[in-house]
């Protein structure tokens, strides 16, 4: 059984992704979290259709247009021509600031639901940049209107929208989001040092972290519209690991082009143990932003594949909750694993 994949936005998460799948469809177990997902191993997706708005992509093969600039995520295997020609995409006048005074290549909602269904897609992931609202939510509609699930990676609240997650229900058809979370970036390691200290005991009381980067994913983040936006969800997932108020910011700093896709994010924590005794912790992590994101989506996608076939919702909170930053049903990340791998792994 093969897993149909459309991608909106062919950026440096989708160049991961892509050369992920190229290197575990021969079997191959290095680095991958859950080989089997819902029955199915990576190599059963497939990418069927890919969309993007920057002119040096649109026309050439997915293949090609991964390392097209201005994608700098790692060349990690060499992907052979796929057959999939990158389309126009979907612009609404909220262009990403990476490309600003570059050529914008867009089409419409009815052409991009028409290729998704012509190309037989049954998951559409949206990998647009961050602050690209209005176009993620037509995305979201091109895709129910076609019959695809959708998978929103970015951090646009689709599912805080009413109308949109009311239509989708009623079509029976998933939509799950917002906001993929990585594997062990630094949202997550934050959460799990949070949820750490609780546990033992340790009264927080303050606590940041601070993401400097490369990449356009970055770039875009420093606009100061994007940025308050991403801190917002950033910093709600993590103050939900720990059961009372406490000050915490959290967010990404600066841009810095020779890191390519890498990301430093810098953490402090200030709590108090025994006796009011104080405790902190200022750490560091380095990261890659695409491949944090590689064994996240191969299992939300796997784990969407088998909701979508069987056209039943029970399952979508599992796996937002498993997945995304700003899920509509928030659980804590341990809770999140063990229902997600008791449902979609065992």
């Amino acid at each position: 059984m093969k897993v149909k994949v459309a991608i909106a936005g062919v950026g440096n998460c989708a160049s991961v992704f892509v050369q992920g799948l190229k290197f575990y469809s021969g079997g191959e177990k290095t680095g991958l979290w859950h080989p089997l997902v819902a029955g199915l191993k990576p190599g059963d997706i497939q990418i069927v259709a890919a969309f993007d708005i920057d002119s040096r992509k649109v026309g050439s093969d997915l293949a090609e247009s991964i390392f097209c600039e201005p994608n700098v995520a790692k060349k990690y295997v060499d992907v052979p021509p796929s057959g999939v020609i990158v389309g126009p995409g979907i612009s609404k006048g909220d262009t990403a600031p990476h490309l600003a005074g570059s050529k914008v290549v867009s089409s419409g909602r009815s052409a991009i639901s028409r290729r998704i269904r012509d190309s037989g897609a049954e998951v559409t992931i949206n990998l647009v940049s961050s602050g690209s609202e209005k176009s993620s939510e037509e995305y979201a509609l091109a895709a129910l209107e076609a019959g695809s699930a959708f998978i929103n990676c970015t951090p646009a609240l689709l599912l805080q929208r009413s109308s949109l997650k009311s239509a989708f229900a009623r079509a029976k058809v998933p939509i799950l989001g917002d906001d993929l979370m990585s594997q062990f970036g630094g949202t997550v390691f934050h959460r799990g040092l949070l949820r750490f200290m609780t546990n033992r005991g340790v009264k927080i009381s303050k606590s940041y972290q601070l993401d400097v980067g490369g990449g356009t994913e970055t770039f875009n983040t420093i606009d100061e519209s994007i940025r308050a936006a991403k801190r917002t969800v950033k910093t709600a997932s993590v103050a939900r690991e720990v059961p009372y108020q406490f000050d915490t910011v959290t967010g990404t700093t600066d841009f810095v082009d020779y890191m390519g896709n890498d990301r430093t994010s810098y953490f402090w924590t200030e709590g108090r143990g025994f006796l009011g005794s104080g405790v902190s912790i200022d750490v560091y992590l380095r990261s890659s932003d695409g491949a944090n994101a590689g064994n996240i989506l191969m299992d939300v996608v796997r784990a969407t594949h088998k909701v979508a076939r069987r056209g039943d919702s029970t399952h979508l909170n599992e796996i937002c909750a498993y997945g995304f930053k700003s899920p509509s049903q928030p659980m804590h990340l341990e809770e999140a694993y063990e229902r997600f791998t008791s449902v979609f792994t065992t």
